[in-house]
This record gives structure tokens, C-alpha cells and sequence, in this order.
């Protein structure tokens, strides 16, 4: 017995536990003693020691489940990477193994609640999973598998839709014949003439007929198992049907012309033509593709010519790149992933790009037989583009000619060292000290090799530069970095076992939703934001109150001789000393918020000026200032984390683009980090509450969790309220200014909204949206 349910040296939790289950564990009754007479079969022994707690009889399988999860209380502290898996029956295995991690994770005091891995349902967050271990030649098809209109299928059911993947990815060279013939389909005159690239043909992945056979409106569980064959079958009978209706594809965009070293051994050029620019939206900053015509390839010229090839695109100024279909193979490879979490590989080539007639440009193209062709904002954010009618259009790059605008970053004094640190010419600080004593040892949680070449890089600077020092202390705090959002890590220190033990200090920090207010209120044309680099290591700490502030890092233990990052009183401490800095110079007029500061104005040169003067103030007071943290003067400016245009706030396109992307959560802490980050947009979205009332209840505690229609709906909807979200503000005063409330009362709650109208407006501006 001992034999089958002991983890072998190697093994991971997950495939060990699956292993017992696969044994029979879950058949095996046995009271606390004589689970504990097994001996060890977990080698952990936080596991054993919850092996034979529960003194009552009850199944191995049980008790696993419990002590696994016992010892590791978090599904993220219980990684399962297996890496590539090769085969579909790996693949089968390790989505076996993550639905044995939702098993533990699962209400285990819930009779009613399934403990077999098979009844587990496979979620998204799980396909993604299997997707992104896949190997390539199958990531792309089987990104196809997972579709939003089905219920969401068990684990047992997954399984066996991947062994009939593997028999007809079998079967699929037989069948590379017929579908050259799905892609003949017939062109007119406006349509590229069709092409043979290098090698054999490619077969149309299953995942591009299933989704050309629903999109027609077919019944997709009568598909459901059935060979390749017949889906290439009916997609060829309907292509047939629909070229006829279609007529000419509607106006498209440009020109592409692709030279590589086999171009070069064929023919000396290989051009292709983009005459004129049609975007699928042109309101929206991210345009969809609807399909407005088929994938096409091109024939390459005859040896020794260079005529040029036109494709039809579409502009999507959210692609990352730019993709042509077409059979040549460029020598570089490249993975797409998509919002499915599945990849592609595809091959970059350099090529020659021409656009409305302009000039010829060397530019990267990404291609693939089966790509759609799309003109990706890394083309598009060059310049700006006249179309045939003399309308001129700008993607990702400012349409203000800037050039004669000064910016504050050409100023002397700021600095590009990433490790620079001021130190503020004021008394060193008095603050308040612990009431006892608070001593926590450091965490055990993996570093990747590269976050602890960059901690140990990041001790040696501060210590050098002053800010930390040796010492002995009976106080200690886990030393826990995190990570920022461009990619670097910042030197923190857990303090929130001293939070708790240390006296309270009046706030003096301005309140975030008053200070965008009165920013909206200011209707400026112009903004400057700038912060302090390194603001809290900037000020100094009096001796007796810095042993409060110890940690360990390597065996030595250190102090801060400045203010630490992650004490409670910090941002106010700094915000004061910042704000009274400033009031000594004579600060022009500008906001702050601890180090983060924004000057306005109506013209650039008021801006810059404004600006010059504050961080004068900042740099004579012996603070730092990055350069690469000086921004404007600029008509649009992301501040505290929101787009601001003309007193308005905006939702930035990077938060947009990251939502939109975000595939629905699999349990209540997913859901919980998803509310989160839309919860602080709540404002720009009428009817907020109504709308993510679903996804709130599943999160409550006594409800169980569960991903139903109506989660996925509110879900969806979110995401593309968000992506329309409207601006608000700006907020005005005077006797014309008229303020007005709407109000709402329905079966779902009570919703109002705050708008502002002059003279001859009907509604006005919206001011924010409430429920």
C-alpha cells in the first residue's frame, strides 16, 4: 500500500496526488492511526504531519486533499509547471493534474461537492494553461477548441476532445489536397491573385473551419468529434455560396512589398501595393476585424521582375505588428498569443512598404499562409497618412506639429542615473515609534536568478548611498520586494506587523477624488507632470528611531538611516516635507501628491516656465529628479494613473488594452483582482453596480463560486463598457453653469449622475455616474 501512495522522489504534488487517486485512495477508509502507521508518503512534512490529524475514519483521498492543502493554504503557493509536454496523452495528464489543484482548493467540507478530478470543470485560466505548454503545431488549433457560447466542459470531457484531436491531426497529411480547394475559392477582379509559397501547402487548421462553419450559423455540437475532412467538406459548400453573393470586397488599405534571401534567389523584388486607407472604425482607437474579406496570398513575380503586390488590409492600431499572408518564410521566427491564450508561430521578413502612394520603406512583416492581413500600429505610428480624398490620418503619434515646443527634459540638473538619491537638507525626522517590540523573520519564497541578481544590486547601491547601514536590533520585518510596472523591483520591507504596533499621525495627504477634482476644475490646455526620484530615501530618520525599521537580508541585518518605502506614516511624513519645500520657494501654482506633482496652463511656454520654476525649487532643496520621469509640456498627460485632455480624465489606453485582454476568472480571488482593477473606473461606467452585481456574487463567502451565462454576460459587458468609457469633467463655475442631477430607481438598485451644462447645451458634460 505504502508503495502506491508514496511520491517519488521528483514528483511533483499534483501528479503525485493524481497518481493516489488513479490507485484508489479515495477507497481507502482509515482512521488517524492507521493513516499514520503508512509512513511517510509525502516527503514534506508539513503533508505528513496532516496525514493522520483527523482522528475519525475517513478516506485517504480526504486526507491528502486537507493536508496538502493545510500545508499550502494558497493555489499560487502549489505551482504545477511541467514545461512542453510532447504528446496529447502528456497533455491530457497535466490537465488532469491542474484539475487536481482545483479539487484542493475546492469546499472539501461539501459532501455535495464532486472530489474526482475527472467531474472538475475545465476552465479558462486551465485551457490557457494546456494552450500555452502545448506544443506550437498544436497551441494554434487548439486555442480553437474552447468556445464562449458552450457551457463549460468537465475535464473528462476535455480529454476526450483532445484524443480525437490527436487521431485527426493524424489523418491530416491525406488531406492536404482538398483543402487547396477550400482556399481556391472564386476572386473577382478587386482580389488578389492566389499564390504557391515554397514546400507543400499547409492544411486549414481545424480551429479556422470551426470558426468559419459558426460564424455561418452552424450548430456546432453536431461538429463536435466529427474528422477534418467533413468540416473542409461543408466550408468548401458554403465559400462556394457566399463568393458568389459577396461581390467585390469592400475598400482596404495599402501596399507591402516583401524581399528576403529566397525572394532574392527567385526574383530581385518582390513588391506588393497598398493604394488607400479604409479603417474599420475610424472613431475607435482599437478597430475590430470583422472579416470584411477572405485570407488571401499573393503569387510571387516571375524571375528577374519586380512588379508590386497589392493586399487589402485593415488598420488595427491594436496589433502589435504588422501581418501579410503570404507563402514566403522569413528567417526569423516569431510566437503570437492571442486573447485565447493560444500562439501561433509565424516568420518575420524585412520588407519594402508603401503606403497611399508615398515612398518605399524597409519595414518587418510578420507572415504566415493563414495570416490575416492587417496593418499593425507598429507601421502605423511612423507619421501620418493622406488618403485619396486629402484627409490626413495619424495613429499612436501626436497630430500637434511639437517640434518648437521645449520640454522640461532638456533642463540641466535632472538625472539619469536609475539609482539616484537626494538627500533634503532639513533636521533629521522624528517619528513615531513602535509600542512594542515587533521581530518577524524573513520569508522562504523562491527568486528567480534574476530578481536576486538585481536585490543584491539594489542592497549594495542603498548602502553605499547611505540609506541603509548594519546594525543589531531586537526588531524585525521580512524583507519582501515587489515588483513595478516597467519590469524593475522596488526595495521594500514587509512593515505590516509593525503598521499594527505603531501610534497614529494625522493624515495630511491630499484625498485622491479631490485632487482630480480640482484638476478637472482647471480646463487646462497644457500639462507638465514630474516626480522625485527616490523621495522617501531622500529624507533622513533621527538615530533612536531607526531600529524599528530592521531587516534581514543574507544573515545581516539592517537598519533604514532614511524613510522606509511600506511604513505607514511614510507617504504623509514626505508629502509635508515636499509641500513645505515648495511653499519656501514660492512655488507657482500646481498640484501634489506625496512626490507625483503636475503643473497647467493654456500655453506651452506657461507650462514649461511653470514648470522650470518647481523643479528648480526641488533641485536647490537637494532632491533628485529622474529625467526620464519629466513629462511635458504636452496637451495629453497620464497623471496618478489617468489620461487628462482638456480638464478631462480618461480611461488610458494601456488600462483599455489590458482589460479587453483579461480572460474571465476561474475563481473568487480572480474575480476579486478583476473587480478590483474596473471597481477604480466605476465612475466613467453608468449603472457600475447593475452590471458587475453577478460577478460580486460569486465572491461573497456562502455562495460557491461558479463562471454561469450570467457571469460570462457581465463579464463581457464590462469589458466594453470600459473600452467606450466616456471622459468626465471638466468641472466649471459661474452664473451660466447650470448643475444637474439625474436620478434612477429600479429593481436592481438606485443609479444618479452628475452632469454640468451651459447655455445652449441639452444635457451637458457628465461629471461622474453612481450605483
Amino acid at each position: 500500500m505504502w508503495k502506491d501512495y508514496s511520491c517519488q522522489p521528483g514528483e511533483q504534488i499534483a501528479a503525485w496526488l493524481l497518481r493516489c487517486w488513479d490507485n484508489g485512495a479515495d477507497s481507502q477508509q482509515l482512521e488517524g492511526r492507521e493513516a499514520q502507521q503508512l509512513g511517510s508518503l509525502s516527503r514534506n512534512r508539513g503533508i505528513e504531519r496532516g496525514i493522520g490529524k483527523e482522528t475519525a475514519i475517513c478516506s485517504l483521498w480526504r486526507r491528502l486533499l486537507s493536508s496538502v492543502r493545510a500545508r499550502y493554504p494558497f493555489k499560487e503557493d502549489l505551482v504545477n509547471s511541467p514545461g512542453k509536454w510532447a504528446t496529447t496523452d502528456e497533455g491530457i495528464q497535466y490537465l488532469r493534474e491542474l484539475a487536481v489543484l482545483e479539487v484542493i482548493y475546492s469546499d472539501l467540507d461539501d459532501d455535495e461537492v464532486s472530489k474526482d478530478p475527472e467531474d472538475v470543470l475545465c476552465t479558462r485560466a486551465m485551457w490557457r494553461k494546456v494552450i500555452q505548454s502545448a506544443p506550437a503545431s498544436y497551441s494554434n488549433s487548439l486555442a480553437a477548441m474552447y468556445f464562449p457560447d458552450m457551457d463549460t466542459p468537465t475535464v473528462e470531457k476535455v480529454s476526450s476532445w483532445l484524443q480525437i484531436f490527436e487521431e485527426n491531426l493524424c489523418t491530416s497529411s491525406s488531406l492536404r489536397a482538398s483543402t487547396l480547394a477550400v482556399r481556391g475559392t472564386p476572386r473577382n477582379q478587386s482580389s488578389p491573385a492566389p499564390v504557391r509559397g515554397k514546400g507543400s501547402p499547409r492544411r486549414m487548421p481545424r480551429g479556422t473551419l470551426w470558426f468559419f462553419l459558426r460564424d455561418q450559423g452552424g450548430d456546432m455540437r453536431k461538429w463536435d468529434g466529427e474528422p477534418t475532412f467533413k468540416l473542409e467538406a461543408r466550408v468548401r459548400e458554403l465559400r462556394g455560396k457566399t463568393a458568389v453573393k459577396k461581390g467585390s470586397p469592400k475598400k482596404a488599405v495599402g501596399v507591402v512589398a516583401m524581399e528576403t534571401q529566397e525572394g532574392k534567389q527567385r526574383s530581385p523584388r518582390c513588391k506588393t501595393k497598398l493604394t488607400s486607407l479604409d479603417p474599420v472604425n475610424e472613431g475607435s482607437e482599437r478597430a475590430a476585424l470583422v472579416g470584411t474579406w477572405p485570407p488571401a496570398r499573393v503569387n510571387p513575380p516571375q524571375p528577374g521582375t519586380s512588379d508590386p503586390q497589392k493586399y487589402k488590409a485593415l488598420v488595427d492600431t491594436g496589433a502589435q505588428c504588422t501581418l501579410v499572408p503570404s507563402g514566403y518564410r522569413g528567417t526569423e521566427p516569431i510566437r503570437i498569443s492571442g486573447v485565447t491564450g493560444g500562439c501561433q508561430e509565424l516568420s518575420v521578413l524585412e520588407a519594402e512598404v508603401i503606403l497611399t502612394g508615398d515612398k518605399w520603406e524597409k519595414h518587418p512583416i510578420v507572415t504566415s499562409p493563414e495570416a490575416p492581413c492587417i496593418l499593425g500600429i507598429d507601421y502605423l505610428r511612423r507619421g501620418s497618412f493622406k488618403d485619396p480624398k486629402g484627409y490626413k490620418w495619424a495613429f499612436g503619434v501626436a497630430t500637434v506639429n511639437a517640434e518648437k515646443i521645449k520640454q522640461l527634459s532638456t533642463l540641466s540638473g535632472l538625472s539619469e542615473d536609475p539609482f539616484v538619491v537626494g538627500l533634503l537638507q532639513v533636521e533629521e525626522q522624528q517619528v513615531p515609534t513602535a509600542t512594542r517590540t515587533v521581530h518577524r523573520w524573513q520569508y522562504h519564497r523562491n527568486r528567480d536568478s534574476l530578481a536576486l541578481h538585481l536585490m543584491i544590486e539594489m542592497i549594495h547601491q542603498v548602502e553605499s548611498q547611505g540609506v541603509i547601514s548594519k546594525t543589531h536590533s531586537p526588531f524585525n520585518s521580512p524583507l519582501w520586494p515587489v515588483q513595478k510596472s516597467d519590469g524593475g523591483w522596488r526595495l521594500t520591507v514587509d512593515y505590516r506587523g509593525l503598521n499594527k504596533v505603531t501610534p497614529p499621525l494625522s493624515a495630511a495627504v491630499l484625498d485622491m477624488l479631490e485632487l482630480q477634482y480640482e484638476l478637472e476644475s482647471k480646463a487646462a490646455k497644457w500639462y507638465a507632470t514630474f516626480d522625485i526620484a527616490n523621495a522617501f530615501f531622500s529624507i533622513p530618520l533621527a538615530a533612536e528611531c531607526r531600529p524599528q525599521f530592521a531587516f534581514t537580508w543574507r544573515g545581516v541585518q539592517y537598519t533604514w538611516n532614511r524613510l522606509p518605502q511600506a511604513w505607514k506614516h511614510s507617504p504623509t511624513i514626505c508629502h509635508g516635507l515636499i509641500q513645505t519645500a515648495l511653499e519656501k520657494g514660492d512655488a507657482p501654482e500646481h498640484l501634489q501628491y506625496i512626490d507625483d506633482i503636475i503643473v497647467w496652463g493654456n500655453k506651452a511656454e506657461e507650462v514649461f516656465e511653470k514648470g522650470k520654476r518647481v523643479i528648480q525649487i526641488l533641485l536647490k532643496s537637494d532632491f533628485s529628479i529622474k529625467k526620464s520621469k519629466v513629462k511635458g509640456p504636452a496637451q495629453e498627460i497620464q497623471f496618478l494613473g489617468i489620461k487628462w485632455q482638456d480638464g478631462r480624465r480618461h480611461v488610458p489606453m494601456d488600462v483599455v488594452n489590458k482589460i479587453a485582454t483579461m480572460s474571465p476568472p476561474a475563481n473568487k480571488k480572480e474575480t476579486q483582482a478583476f473587480l478590483g482593477l474596473v471597481g477604480f473606473w466605476r465612475m466613467h461606467i453608468p449603472g457600475y453596480s447593475q452590471l458587475v452585481s453577478p460577478l460580486y456574487r460569486v465572491t461573497q463567502k456562502k455562495n460557491y463560486f461558479e463562471q454561469g451565462l450570467e457571469q460570462q454576460q457581465a463579464f463581457e459587458h464590462i469589458k466594453q463598457e470600459i473600452a467606450h468609457a466616456v471622459a468626465l469633467g471638466p468641472v466649471q463655475t459661474g452664473p451660466a453653469v447650470q448643475n444637474v442631477l439625474y436620478t434612477a430607481a429600479g429593481e436592481h438598485g438606485l443609479t444618479w449622475s452628475l452632469w454640468q451644462k451651459t447655455a445652449g447645451e441639452t444635457r451637458g458634460q457628465p461629471l461622474g455616474f453612481w450605483s
